[in-house]
């Protein structure tokens, strides 16, 4: 009888024992899953903001005080930042164009990838290519997104896609991506170069004009293009009437509300704005007009300046509209000094300063 229930004692004891085991590894899955499943977020809203895609798609924001961009200082790389330019994270190696930020990923084209679309975790985990080709003028809408793709013969046509690269559709032969906006896509045409609108809920295709169109960008308060050949940036509303001259000269326009931003070659490449409820324009910054050489020092004497030896002016070029902020790539002489390098992304004060920012 007592061997009985030594026997009984011990069953117990074992029992308890693989319970315990099961409880443990029950719990060790449940944590495991915790710590590996990503969250999910739910890709509404564009990855893009205002017309900085139309910009070469150097800089973009998530309209959360994050920053993310190609870097001058470190060889075009993907980095991400603050808006002040604190907390600088590189992301990825790869240099890249065309940055769209989305439901926790960065969208982008790929030069060392001969511009294929990739996408990374802002978190910089997770690094993928979605799609193969040379592609540009990405937009990221939603769950899909609209871009060129050249093919064999160099000739370019305009492509959508799921962004989890699924679902290619071309959906405009021989034609070059401008923009997007609630749902329609902007391009111009191969043929002529003219300005188009596809809505893509009614298929309904029209011309908008026949002028040479660069720098698109829609809003709700119409469509903004600038006329090449007139030297014009001009405004039509949504279904493409009342078009009408909003500036003439100038170049580099990105818009955003009611102002409207540019650079005028002729005034020493600064930067302006232009509010259209008031038609006022402010200055935003004030180069240098000195020459300077490869260190920064300035070149009194242009008489003997050759086409071989290196020089440079300050200047602003491309620019970027980020969550109120102005931003450019350009050159400066603080650059120098900074980086080693002339060309820079920079960041315009309240008081219309420009300073390196990376």
């Amino acid at each position: 009888m007592k061997e009985r229930k030594e026997k009984t004692k011990i069953t117990l004891m074992i029992i308890l024992v693989l319970m315990s085991i099961g409880l443990l590894t029950l719990t060790s899955c449940e944590v495991d899953d915790e710590v590996t499943t990503p969250p999910v977020i739910q890709s509404e809203g564009n990855g893009f903001l205002a017309g900085n895609i139309g910009q070469g798609g150097l800089m973009a924001g998530d309209s959360e005080g994050k920053v993310y961009y190609r870097s001058e200082s470190d060889h075009w790389a993907l980095y991400k930042a603050n808006l002040d330019g604190s907390e600088k994270m590189k992301l990825s190696d790869d240099r890249i164009s065309n940055i769209n930020v989305l439901g926790g990923w960065v969208y982008y084209t790929n030069f060392d990838d001969n511009f294929s679309v990739y996408k990374i975790r802002t978190d910089g985990s997770d690094r993928q290519r979605i799609f193969e080709g040379y592609c540009s003028n990405l937009y990221v809408a939603g769950d899909r997104m609209y871009f060129d793709m050249r093919d064999e013969s160099n000739m370019s046509h305009v492509y959508s896609l799921g962004t989890d690269g699924s679902d290619l559709k071309k959906i405009i032969p021989e034609a070059s991506m401008a923009y997007y906006y609630d749902e329609a896509v902007y391009y111009i045409s191969n043929n002529g170069l003219s300005l188009w609108k596809l809505n893509l809920e009614t298929d309904v295709n029209i011309k908008l004009t026949d002028k040479y169109s660069t720098y698109v960008l829609v809003d709700d308060t119409g469509i903004y293009y600038w006329s090449v050949n007139e030297g014009t940036f001009n405004q039509m509303n949504l279904d493409g009437g009342d078009e009408r001259v909003v500036l003439s000269g100038g170049d580099y326009y990105n818009t955003s509300s009611q102002d409207i931003y540019y650079i005028k070659s002729s005034d020493n490449y600064d930067l302006f704005r232009l509010d259209l409820e008031t038609e006022s324009e402010e200055r935003l910054s004030s180069f240098s007009s000195k020459v300077f050489d490869e260190n920064g020092e300035v070149i009194e004497d242009l008489t003997n300046l050759s086409e071989y030896d290196f020089s440079f002016q300050e200047k602003a070029a491309f620019i970027y509209l980020i969550e109120g902020d102005v931003f450019s790539r350009g050159t400066l002489v603080e650059s120098l000094s900074k980086s080693g390098k002339v060309d820079c992304l920079m960041h315009f004060d309240d008081e219309g300063n420009a300073k390196f920012w990376d």
